[in-house]
C-alpha cells in the first residue's frame, strides 16, 4: 500500500490516541509539558506523564531516606504537570516509576502503547551527548512509536 502524494513542505498527520510525556522538573521539561498539553488540547488524545526516580547504589539506610525524598519530588513534578494540563482543560494521568530512567520509560511504553512520546532535549553538545549518553536519544532509538523531541 503506497502513501498518498503530498506537496513539498506538507505532511500527513498520524492518528494520535495516546501521548506519553516523560518529565523531570527542569525548565526544558516544563516547556515540554506545555507543548504536550497544547498538542493534546488540539488533537484530543489521552495524555500521561511519567517520572522515573533514579535508584542509586549506596548504603541501605541512606538510600531509603534519599529515595523517599526523590519519590516526593517526583510526585511534586507529576502533580505540577497534571495541574498544568487541567488548567487548560486537558485530562492527564501521572505515573511514577523507580529504576533506570530509559529502561523504565521504555518498559512502561511497551505496556501503555502510546502513539507518540513527547520529550525534551537537554540541549547537550554532540560531544557531551556521546560521552554521557542521552535519555532522549536512547528513547528515540528504542521506542516502538514515534518520538517528538521538544527543544
Amino acid at each position: 500500500m503506497s502513501r498518498p502524494a503530498t506537496k513539498k513542505g506538507s505532511f500527513n498527520l498520524i492518528a494520535v490516541g495516546k501521548i506519553l510525556v516523560p518529565v523531570e522538573g527542569s525548565m526544558p521539561s516544563r516547556r515540554t509539558v506545555n507543548f504536550a498539553v497544547d498538542l493534546a488540547s488540539a488533537m484530543g488524545p489521552e495524555l500521561t506523564f511519567i517520572h522515573v526516580v533514579q535508584m542509586r547504589d549506596m548504603p541501605v539506610l541512606i538510600a531509603e531516606a534519599e529515595n523517599e525524598i526523590l519519590e516526593e519530588e517526583g510526585q511534586r513534578i507529576l502533580g505540577a504537570a497534571v495541574r498544568a494540563a487541567s488548567a487548560r482543560g486537558v485530562a492527564a494521568k501521572a505515573v511514577l516509576r523507580k529504576g533506570h530512567v530509559v529502561d523504565q520509560i521504555l518498559r512502561f511504553a511497551r505496556i501503555y502503547k502510546p502513539d507518540l512520546i513527547v520529550m525534551g532535549s537537554r540541549g547537550m553538545s554532540k560531544v557531551k551527548g556521546i560521552l554521557l549518553g542521552s535519555v532522549s536519544q536512547d528513547i528515540s532509538r528504542h521506542a516502538k512509536c514515534s518520538v517528538l523531541i521538544v527543544r
